[in-house]
């Protein structure tokens, strides 16, 4: 028994070397294989990550530098109001500040080239600017980090691709998304299409697990209904995770930690131990308006830590 892992490994037992041999070899080959069909997919994610993650470090520089916007309105209405102590030509002048207690002075900039009004309103336009850059930054930067979240979600998704028929619906998710200008075959997507994947618990309950973010908004937001339990890694990229209840409400606890289990498995946390899963009614899952496939909210929860772990499939 190999022990120094803890839960870390998952240990199999075979009693034929012969048959532990092909298994391992076998299971090499595939994810070999599958390494090399979805190697331009990653290529392309990982750009585009690094793309939007270059685009988030200016749009904070911009924010960053735009909370001194206020400085620029107060030396504007400072030269305003002492337009009579200023002459033309000076290089910078000293007010009194009424804006701050005591009334300290203040050493206001200027440029010589132009008049005591016109240097006020030089920095009422700069005032302006910084305030019209805050906030189309902070509109972008919302916008950058959900395009950040659905790209790397849909890493975590080739990551755990077992077919080619799972990358292909990432490619054709990746064409809707206008992130691929390829062409496809949408008579032969949609015969080989895959779907989600499908579990039995040890209860005997359907378990349904998205295998990417098309599949993922169709199992929570069509597939399921308001009663069902939705699971889903907590902080972490991953597969959207669904009991079906059907007639029986109860949901045993055994149940609820094989689907927690399975979550874990189908995501960035795979290879780790105690992950944190969130679960709750679909009815408390939301997709906001815009939000790209995959992307959701979600409110009145409980959070269960396991050990990934998957399912005999059906």
């Amino acid at each position: 028994p190999i022990t120094q892992y803890e839960s870390l490994a998952e240990i199999k037992e075979f009693d034929d070397i012969s048959v532990l041999l092909d298994t391992f070899y076998r299971t090499r080959d595939m994810h070999e294989r599958m390494r090399q069909k979805s190697a331009d997919l990653v290529k392309l994610l990982n750009n585009n990550i690094e793309r939007v993650s270059k685009k988030l470090g200016i749009l904070n520089k911009t924010l960053a530098d735009s909370e001194n916007k206020d400085k620029y309105k107060i030396y504007g209405d400072l030269l305003m109001a002492n337009l009579y102590n200023i002459k033309n030509g000076q290089s910078s002048v000293e007010v009194i500040d009424y804006y701050k207690e005591d009334s300290p002075t203040v050493k206001i900039p200027l440029s010589p080239q132009l008049s005591p009004s016109q240097n006020a309103q030089k920095y009422y336009k700069r005032y302006n600017k910084a305030k019209n850059a805050e906030i189309e930054a902070a509109k972008q930067i919302e916008n950058a980090k959900n395009d950040l979240e659905y790209l790397e979600s849909t890493l975590a998704a080739i990551e755990t691709s077992d077919t080619e028929s799972d990358l292909n619906a990432i490619r054709a998710e990746l064409i809707a998304e206008g992130y691929l200008n390829r062409k496809f075959n949408p008579k032969k997507q949609k015969q080989n299409a895959s779907k989600p994947m499908h579990f039995v618990s040890s209860d005997g309950f359907d378990i349904y697990v998205g295998k990417n973010n098309t599949q993922n908004d169709y199992l929570t937001l069509k597939f399921a209904n308001s009663s069902d339990l939705w699971f889903h890694t907590k902080n972490i990229h991953g597969s959207h995770t669904i009991i079906k209840l059907g007639l029986d409400k109860d949901v045993p606890k055994t149940t609820i930690t094989e689907a927690a289990e399975l979550a874990a498995y189908y995501s960035k946390g795979r290879d780790s131990s105690q992950v944190p899963v969130d679960f709750t009614q679909i009815k408390n899952v939301k997709k906001p308006n815009g939000a790209k496939p995959g992307m959701v909210i979600y409110d009145y929860y409980n959070t269960i830590y396991v050990t990934p772990k998957e399912l005999k499939n059906e």
